[in-house]
C-alpha cells in the first residue's frame, strides 16, 4: 500500500480508518482483506434506500466493495475538496464543482436549470430537496408519457365488460378444479371407474358428525362436480358448496354445456387481456432517460451522496458508528423496551431461517420478537440482544413495545429466545436457582402424586367400606345397634400399624441425619479461625457456582455481532466482537432512586420478613446442599474442606459381599 493509512483497534481487531477526504480518494488502494464488510442489503437499513440504489449499479439488491470504490472515484472527480462528503451535507455549492472534469461540468449546468426550474435562479448553492421535487415532476411527466404511449399502442378492448374482473378472479379461483373434472371424466371412460374418482362415501361420512362450516377444506378438496363419465359440464350441474360462488360467476358466460375446449377458450381471452394490463404497467426504471432528464438524476445522486456515503463507509469499510456511543449504526432499526430495561441493539430479521441456523454462534442472549404497527398497516419482525439483567421473566408470548429510529411505537410479541449468558454475576447463582427449581419440582411431582394416591386410596375404601356395609344390613336387618356396629368395623379395612410406623421411622431417621450433620457442620465451623471460615465459605461457593462463571466469562468473551449480520444477508469479512462493558451500553435498565424515606403504598403489600430470618434461612438452605453433597462424597479429594467429617456414605458398600461372621 503507497497510501499511509491510519489503523486502529476496536471491537476485538484492528481497522482501518476512514476520517478524511484523502482516506475516501484513496480507497481503490486499500486492501480487500482489510475491509470490514465485503457486501451489504440495499433494503432494511436505516439509511436512504435510493443513495444505497445509486451506488448499486448492477441492481442485484446488493451494495459490494468494487461498487463503493466506484462510486467514490467518481465522488472524487467531481468535487474539487473530497472532505466534503465528510461532513455528511445535503448542500453543494456550486463553486464546490471541479469544472475540469467533463462530468462535474455537466452536473453545474445541469444544477443550474434544477435551481431555475424551483425558482432558485441567483442560488449559489443546492440542496438535496432542489434535485429531489424536480426530478420527481420530470419523472412523473414522462412516466405518464409512457403509460399512454403503451396504451395507444395496442388498445384491448376487455372480453367481459365491466365484470372482466370478477370473472378473472373466479376463473383463477376454480380452474385447477375443472381441469381436474375432465381429466376424471375421461379417466372414467378410459378405465369404466367412474364410482371410484367420485366422491368417495366414506370421506363424506367421516365428516358428517362434526360441524361442517369447520370443514371446508376437507369438502373444497372433492371434486368439483360428480363423476359419471361425461365429459361435459352441464349448466345445470351442482357443485361443489366449497366452490359454488365461484361456479355461478363463471357459468354466466356460457349458454350450453361447458366443454373442455370452451373452458380453455375463455381461460385464453383473460390471458390475453391480463398481458395488456400488465404491458399498462410502467416504473421508472421502464423510462428511457435523455441526456437532460440523466443530469438532473446525476445532480440528485451526487446530493444523495454527499449526504450518506460517508456514513455508510462507517459502517462498511470499518464499524466506527456501531463502537460510537453517541451514534447508531445504519443495521441498528431502534430500542425495544421489555422487562424495564432498554435494548438498543434491534437488527430486523430478513429471513429467520438462516437467522436461527447462525445467530446462535453470536453468544449473544437474543430475543425474537414479531412487531405490529397497525397505523401504519406494516409488520416486520426484529432480534433484540439482551445484554444486562435478569432473564427470567422473559419468555415466548411476552408483549413489549419496539421503537424504530423515526419514533413509531410497535406492538411486539417474543417468538423465540436463544439462552447465552447475560453476565458473570448472573451465572454465579445461577446452579442455585437451577437447582432450587429442580427441587422444587421433584417436590411438586411428588406432592401431585401423592394427593393422587391419596385421593386414589381413599376413594377405593370409601367404595370398598360402603359395599360391604351395604351387604352387612341386608344381610341382618335385625341386628341390634352394637351389632351393627361391630359388622361395620370388621368389615372395614384394619389400620396397618406396621406399615405407618415404618414411615415415622425413616422420617424420624432423615430428620436425625440432617440435624447430625448440621450439629456437625455447625461444631466443626465454629472451631476454625475467622480466616479459615471465609475461605471455607469462599471454596464452597466456588465449588458450586466456579464452572458456571468460568463458562459464562469464555462465552461473554467470544460474543460476535458478525453471526447476526451474515444471517440478514451481509457479508461481514472480520470479527465484531462485544465486550462485557460494551455489552452493559447497549442495553438500559431501569434505576430507581434509593431513599430512606420510601414507604410502601400498598396496603395489601406483604410485611416482609426480617433480615435475621432471612440469614438464618438462607444458612440452613446452604447446609442442607452442603450435606446432601457431603453424603454423597462430592467433596473427596477437597483439600480445602478436609476438616469436614468422612461421609457415611460409601458407594462401595452397597455392592461389597456382606460378612460371613456378622451376627444373625
Amino acid at each position: 500500500m503507497s497510501y499511509n493509512w491510519n489503523f486502529t483497534y476496536v471491537g476485538g481487531v484492528p481497522r482501518v480508518q476512514i476520517a478524511t477526504g484523502e482516506d475516501i480518494a484513496h480507497l481503490d488502494e486499500l486492501n480487500e482483506k482489510m475491509w470490514t464488510v465485503l457486501s451489504c442489503p440495499v433494503k432494511g437499513l436505516e439509511i436512504d434506500e435510493k443513495s444505497l440504489d445509486y451506488i448499486d449499479t448492477n441492481k442485484d439488491g446488493f451494495v459490494h466493495v468494487t461498487e463503493v470504490v466506484a462510486t467514490a472515484k467518481w465522488l472524487c472527480s467531481v468535487l474539487k475538496d473530497p472532505g466534503l462528503l465528510t461532513k455528511s451535507t445535503d448542500t453543494v455549492p456550486l463553486a464546490a464543482l471541479n469544472t475540469e472534469c467533463e462530468d462535474a461540468a455537466k452536473l453545474l449546468e445541469a444544477a443550474k436549470k434544477v435551481l431555475e426550474g424551483v425558482g432558485k435562479a441567483d442560488a449559489s448553492e443546492i440542496s438535496l430537496a432542489d434535485s429531489s421535487s424536480c426530478l420527481d415532476a420530470v419523472m412523473a411527466k414522462k412516466l405518464e408519457a409512457l403509460k399512454a404511449e403503451r396504451a395507444a399502442q395496442a388498445e384491448v378492448v376487455a372480453p367481459y365488460a365491466d365484470q372482466t374482473d370478477a370473472v378473472a378472479e373466479a376463473y383463477a379461483a376454480i380452474n385447477a378444479k375443472v381441469k381436474d373434472f375432465f381429466l376424471r371424466s375421461r379417466l372414467a371412460q378410459f378405465a369404466d371407474k367412474a364410482a371410484v374418482l367420485d366422491v368417495q362415501e366414506e370421506l363424506v361420512q367421516g365428516i358428517s358428525a362434526a360441524n361442517l362450516t369447520e370443514k371446508t377444506a376437507d369438502i373444497a378438496a372433492y371434486p368439483l362436480f360428480r363423476i359419471d363419465g361425461t365429459d361435459v359440464i352441464a349448466l345445470d350441474a351442482t357443485p361443489n358448496p366449497a366452490w359454488a360462488a365461484q361456479w355461478a360467476v363463471v357459468k354466466t358466460l356460457f349458454t350450453e354445456a361447458v366443454t373442455e375446449a370452451a373452458w380453455n377458450e375463455v381461460g385464453a381471452k383473460l390471458a390475453a387481456f391480463a398481458d395488456y394490463k400488465a404491458s399498462l404497467e410502467v416504473a421508472e426504471s421502464d423510462i428511457e432517460l435523455d441526456e437532460e432528464t440523466a443530469n438532473i438524476q446525476a445532480v440528485d445522486k451526487l446530493l444523495h451522496l454527499t449526504r450518506d456515503f460517508f456514513t455508510l463507509l462507517k459502517n462498511f469499510v470499518t464499524l466506527s458508528d456501531f463502537y460510537n456511543p453517541a451514534v447508531k449504526a445504519i443495521f441498528q432499526a431502534g430500542t425495544l423496551y421489555i422487562d424495564q430495561r432498554a435494548c438498543d441493539l434491534c437488527i430486523r430479521v430478513n429471513d429467520a431461517g438462516a437467522m436461527a441456523a447462525q445467530a446462535a454462534a453470536s453468544n449473544l442472549f437474543l430475543v425474537f420478537c414479531h412487531c405490529t404497527n397497525k397505523v401504519l398497516g406494516q409488520e416486520m419482525d426484529i432480534v433484540a440482544a439482551v445484554t444486562v439483567g435478569d432473564v427470567s421473566n422473559i419468555a415466548v408470548g411476552k408483549n413489549c413495545i419496539f421503537y424504530d429510529r423515526q419514533g413509531n411505537d410497535w406492538d411486539a410479541r417474543v417468538t423465540n429466545v436463544m439462552d447465552n449468558p447475560i453476565s458473570i454475576k448472573q451465572a454465579a447463582w445461577s446452579p442455585y436457582k437451577k437447582m432450587a427449581a429442580f427441587v422444587e419440582e421433584k417436590i411438586r411431582k411428588m406432592a401431585q402424586s401423592k394427593e393422587e394416591s391419596v385421593i386414589s386410596n381413599a376413594t377405593a375404601s370409601i367404595d370398598a367400606k360402603t359395599d360391604s356395609a351395604a351387604s352387612a344390613v341386608a344381610a341382618a336387618p335385625a341386628q341390634q345397634p352394637t351389632e351393627y356396629k361391630e359388622a361395620a368395623k370388621a368389615a372395614g379395612k384394619a389400620f396397618d400399624v406396621a406399615k405407618f410406623a415404618g414411615i415415622f421411622a425413616a422420617i424420624g431417621m432423615a430428620v436425625g441425619f440432617i440435624g447430625s450433620f448440621l450439629a456437625t457442620v455447625i461444631g466443626v465451623f465454629a472451631g476454625l479461625a475467622w480466616w479459615q471460615m471465609i475461605l471455607s465459605i469462599l471454596a464452597i461457593f466456588l465449588l458450586i457456582s466456579g464452572p458456571s462463571m468460568f463458562l459464562a466469562w469464555t462465552k461473554l468473551r467470544k460474543r460476535n455481532l458478525a453471526p447476526v449480520l451474515n444471517a440478514n444477508g451481509w457479508a461481514v469479512n472480520a470479527a465484531a466482537m462485544i465486550s462485557i462493558a460494551f455489552g452493559n451500553a447497549m442495553t438500559e435498565q431501569a434505576k430507581f432512586p434509593f431513599s430512606a424515606k420510601m414507604r410502601n403504598a400498598d396496603p395489601f403489600a406483604d410485611k416482609g420478613t426480617p433480615l435475621w430470618k432471612k440469614c438464618i434461612g438462607y444458612l440452613i438452605a446452604l447446609l442442607v446442599i452442603l450435606g446432601v453433597l457431603w453424603y454423597f462424597n462430592a467433596f473427596a479429594g477437597v483439600e480445602c474442606l478436609s476438616f469436614l467429617p468422612d461421609s457415611p456414605y460409601d458407594p462401595a458398600a452397597l455392592t461389597a459381599p456382606a460378612d460371613s461372621t456378622a451376627v444373625k
